[in-house]
């Protein structure tokens, strides 16, 4: 009997196809070749049919040794098939075969780390990767910690075809954490983190709250892909990736009403060569923030809003963060978002830095601060003694981008006293505000301007 573990994979994975010549059916000729062979529908211009002369000869039929070596051979392809099936297969562990029920009346917290460990523990094949499979329907997740290392060098692939769903509270500041997870794959579904009862304790300073829990957790891990996955209603974060190289989050979708607090879409703090594409995030906070150490980041074809725009920081906050560099974002619409682009530091004198970023192709539509650049940083204004950043901004350029701002300054570069911005750049810019030409407010900021530029550049 085959491992009911082991099954023939489809859709996103491995598609083995069935060929035909594994069962040739041997057939005998029933009688000589006619003299002629008459071919028609010849590829030439009159279509004329044309006739070639072919040696009749005779056809002997096969002895019964032969029919023999020929079953014996159909046999040997048959069992070349099987063992060809096999080999391929791939590993899959199934939630309910560990205790899950879909329904959403008993916790499945159990059973979804009892199928982790058996993926995670599958040597795997060369080249292929043991599947953690969440079927369709509706499962209650309490909290899960997904650990790594595991055996198979390829990684784990998480497939969800239905949807997880969070407790109103949940007693960890993550709700689902995937942690040295090398090689992961998530693919589809629906993660639900039912934070609408956690917001409306927020909303009340008489209460006392449980912490914000961030949706999903990819820490300290290589080569993670997420793809085609919703996620909906963080109770905080949707979506963090911290301290993990080599992340692709493409084709996703998070959604949040504009009016719940800190549900930032993805956050990238500590992490290297992440990709973000084809996304779409609407939230309360930002679509896409990048904390302290975050390096050689792309975003693009992404659209954002409602939410505070994509946003560098903020940083300095605490001394001896790591900077921010090489971070491209590209062919992104923006609508009726806080901010567009910003960058915000703290205004305490923590050193840091942020360089090489580039904004291009960039479509605003009824953004409040389409452009902006905050060194000024301090809710409150209790904790930033001086009011003047360390931290120092340089090599950052906006291309190509339009549309419309919803306050009548559409480019603001505040900027350090003590720190000034260098090495900015403006081309082609195009940004209105109520059909008029919009402003730009520059302090401390040098650089240089090419192009259409409106409104018209401060620097």
């Amino acid at each position: 009997m085959r491992n009911p573990h082991e099954t023939e994979s489809n859709g996103s994975y491995v598609q083995l196809e069935h060929h035909p010549w594994f069962l040739l059916p041997v057939q005998e000729p029933s009688s000589l070749l006619d003299q002629h062979e008459v071919v028609t529908d010849a590829p030439f211009a009159d279509e004329r049919t044309l006739s070639f002369p072919i040696a009749a000869a005779p056809v002997q039929r096969p002895s019964v040794q032969s029919g023999r070596r020929m079953s014996t051979l159909a046999l040997s392809l048959a069992v070349l098939a099987a063992v060809f099936s096999a080999a391929t297969a791939v590993a899959e562990y199934n939630v309910v075969d560990y205790g899950a029920r879909p329904g959403g009346g008993a916790d499945s917290a159990g059973a979804f780390l009892a199928a982790w460990a058996a993926a995670c523990n599958h040597t795997g094949r060369r080249g292929s990767r043991p599947v953690m499979r969440v079927p369709a329907g509706r499962f209650l997740l309490s909290k899960a910690y997904f650990k790594g290392p595991c055996r198979s060098a390829a990684g784990v692939v998480v497939a969800i075809d239905g949807t997880v769903f969070a407790p109103p509270a949940v007693d960890s500041t993550a709700w689902i954490m995937f942690h040295y997870a090398d090689g992961l794959a998530i693919r589809g579904g629906t993660l639900d983190g039912q934070g609408r009862a956690h917001w409306a304790c927020r909303a009340d300073p008489g209460r006392k709250c449980p912490p914000g829990t961030t949706t999903l957790d990819i820490s300290q891990s290589k080569g993670v892909s997420i793809k085609k996955v919703t996620l909906l209603d963080s109770k905080n974060v949707h979506m963090s990736i911290y301290d993990s190289t080599g992340v692709t989050v493409q084709g996703v979708r998070i959604v949040a009403p504009a009016d719940s607090p800190n549900t930032d879409g993805i956050h990238v703090q500590l992490s290297r060569h992440v990709n973000i594409l084809g996304t779409t995030i609407g939230t309360g906070d930002d679509c896409v923030s990048m904390g302290p150490g975050t390096s050689d980041v792309l975003i693009r074809n992404i659209k954002c809003g409602p939410g505070h725009g994509i946003s560098i920081g903020s940083l300095g906050g605490e001394a001896g963060e790591e900077g921010v560099r090489n971070v491209t974002v590209e062919a992104a619409v923006l609508t009726g978002t806080q901010n567009g682009l910003r960058i915000k530091t703290w205004g305490k004198p923590n050193r840091g830095s942020v360089t090489g970023v580039v904004f291009s192709r960039v479509t605003m539509r009824g953004v409040h601060n389409p452009i902006v650049v905050d060194q000024n940083y301090c809710p409150g204004y209790d904790q930033c003694p001086g009011k003047s950043s360390g931290v120092r901004i340089s090599d950052v350029s906006y291309t190509d981008i339009e549309g419309t701002s919803a306050t009548p300054v559409a480019v603001k570069f505040d900027c350090s006293g003590s720190n000034p911005c260098t090495g900015f750049r403006l081309s082609n810019i195009r940004l209105t505000y109520e059909d008029k030409t919009a402003q730009s407010l520059c302090r401390n900021a040098d650089g240089s301007a090419s192009g259409v530029v409106s409104p018209r550049s401060c620097l």
